[in-house]
């Protein structure tokens, strides 16, 4: 005989398999709402605390320091920066500041320092201009061969002046840029050197020129003294050598121009005063 098949009552117990999900569920939902007023009272705990600190006259800025400024006064470098004494140092954006301060042309690099529970510390770079290039207008050269800012009235720098360039010579964007321009950096760096035989203050004038490479005007009396194209830094040996070469009567105040184009001599040519006295001549070592 065969077994009954047992069949099983699906609907046995439904009541209390329904209550039990629904009591899972307001758990659930009383846990979520439990989490969340936590979260938001943690927040606003934040919010209050935040406020307290930001607000409060123990963290005022009762000391700020700049270091590095040597062309920029620091009441220039705290008004670039946005800040001054008694602001709170907690509700300052560091970042903020120093974005400030970068956006002074004449601030190369800043760091910005704060320091509990009333100090905030700035240190910056200044640029510094090595030559004025002449190209629609007059700019700032800096170390790094870069144009930075145009020249303003107010502006006094005593360096030399650079022509012959174009600006696609000192785009840093373009492969191509001018060796030219780092003849001229090179060259600027040989007269910024300690006991360099052209100091950089005797140098009015640097002209490029594609054919004759680079010529430079002072040193003194409006000396012209031509470099041509490379080898500057034995040039400019060669240069002292024909300095100690030139005896008392010659002096440099009769000299004109000094031609270094030529590796194997120096030629000296006089002033033009001492051409309209007749003495014309051409001394080469």
């Amino acid at each position: 005989m065969a077994k009954k098949r047992v069949r099983r009552n699906y609907y046995k117990n439904s009541g209390s398999r329904k209550k039990a999900r629904i009591l899972s569920r307001m758990v659930f939902g009383a846990r979520l709402v439990l989490l969340v007023a936590c979260m938001g009272g943690t927040s606003l705990l934040f919010i209050l605390a935040h406020d307290a600190l930001t607000q409060s006259s123990h963290f005022e800025a009762r000391q700020i320091t700049v270091e590095g400024n040597a062309r920029l006064s620091k009441e220039a470098v705290l008004r670039q920066a946005g800040i001054k004494l008694n602001d709170n140092i907690l509700a300052i954006n560091l970042k903020v500041l120093r974005d400030n301060l970068l956006g002074d042309p004449w601030i190369a690099q800043a760091e910005v320092e704060r320091e509990l529970p009333g100090a905030i510390h700035i240190r910056i770079k200044e640029q510094v201009p090595v030559a004025v290039i002449e190209l629609n207008r007059p700019y700032f050269l800096s170390e790094a061969g870069q144009i930075f800012k145009p020249v303003e009235p107010s502006d006094y720098t005593d360096v030399p002046v650079v022509t012959g360039l174009k600006l696609s010579d000192i785009d840093p964007g373009n492969p191509g840029r001018s060796l030219a321009l780092g003849a001229i950096m090179e060259v600027i760096r040989l007269t910024r050197l300690h006991g360099s035989v052209l100091p950089s203050y005797s140098v009015h004038g640097i002209h490029a020129d594609s054919e004759l490479g680079l010529t430079l005007f002072g040193f003194p009396n409006k000396m012209v003294i031509k470099l041509g194209f490379e080898d500057y830094e034995s040039k400019f040996d060669r240069l002292r050598d024909m300095i100690a070469y030139l005896t008392p009567e010659d002096g440099l105040q009769h000299v004109g121009c000094v031609d270094l184009n030529d590796r194997d001599r120096v030629v000296i040519e006089p002033s033009d005063k001492m051409s309209l006295l007749g003495v014309c001549y051409r001394k080469e070592m």
